[in-house]
């Protein structure tokens, strides 16, 4: 299963290391990161591999401090050919 995180959050310096022992902790695997920072927040874009669901990785995330909103995305496992 894969899926994709949206977080919004306030710019401190710890929040990635804290987002990734989180995720680490339930064992999934981060296939993408993309951050941008701004002088006001930050937007991160995670792409999932897990066997957990994504929407209770979103729940697990916006406990932390720092995440302002946390919204997600299935994707569609695509099949070899």
């Amino acid at each position: 299963m894969s899926g994709k995180l949206f977080l919004k959050a306030k710019n401190e310096e710890t929040l990635l290391p804290r987002v990734l022992r989180v995720l680490s902790k339930q064992g999934v695997d981060v296939q993408e990161l993309n951050m941008k920072v701004q002088s006001d927040g930050m937007e991160l874009e995670i792409v999932l591999n897990t066997e957990s669901d994504v929407a209770q990785m979103a729940k697990l995330l916006a406990k932390q401090v720092a995440v302002v909103s946390v919204n997600t995305l299935m994707l569609q496992e695509q099949a070899a050919v």
